[in-house]
């Protein structure tokens, strides 16, 4: 348990933006773990909004294995490929710790306050989420990559934008 704590507090001090992926082991059951963590999370947003089964399988299957991809990719083009574990690690590491922490949290007052997930509040929360998001896997990338904080942002909404359009293609019109 206790380590389990030590790596909750690495990861909360990433979203923090007190420590970065330098600071995780390469260890591929740590990647693992974080996966796992990762896509349950995205089991419990799914589930409060009652997505659908092609919204599953993506969010479940296609997600995680397009952003281990997208980092390894990344870290590919910068000649920083022995910093997969690690950044891997931190992105899914810290999206878990995102989603249940702000995510989660937000949804269920939206829901509570009686809105649909499409109302204007539940937007600005999205938007409040995807900044977020942006500025943590940012500057995860931006250390990872030893660029720029402008640069891992732009990564990081790129990755965002792929995704919705993934998404936007499976919903089909009009969803």
């Amino acid at each position: 348990m206790a380590k389990v704590q030590k790596f909750l507090r690495i990861f909360l001090d990433i979203v923090l933006w007190r420590r970065g992926p330098q600071d995780l082991p390469v260890s591929r059951l740590l990647l693992a773990v974080t996966v796992v963590a990762y896509v349950a999370v995205s089991i419990a947003q799914l589930a409060l909004l009652e997505e659908s089964a092609s919204s599953w399988l993506f969010f479940l299957v296609v997600d995680p294995l397009l952003l281990a991809a997208w980092v390894w990719l990344l870290l590919k083009l910068y000649g920083k490929s022995e910093r997969f574990l690690q950044t891997a690690s931190a992105v899914f590491g810290t999206g878990a710790v995102l989603g249940l922490g702000l995510y989660l949290p937000l949804q269920v007052l939206v829901m509570a306050l009686g809105e649909a997930p499409a109302s204007g509040i539940a937007q600005v929360f999205g938007l409040l989420v995807l900044v977020t998001f942006a500025l943590v896997a940012g500057r995860i990338f931006k250390l990872a990559t030893d660029s720029n904080l402008f640069t891992g942002i732009a990564v990081a909404l790129t990755y965002f934008m792929v995704v919705n359009l993934l998404v936007g293609l499976i919903r089909g019109p009009g969803a």
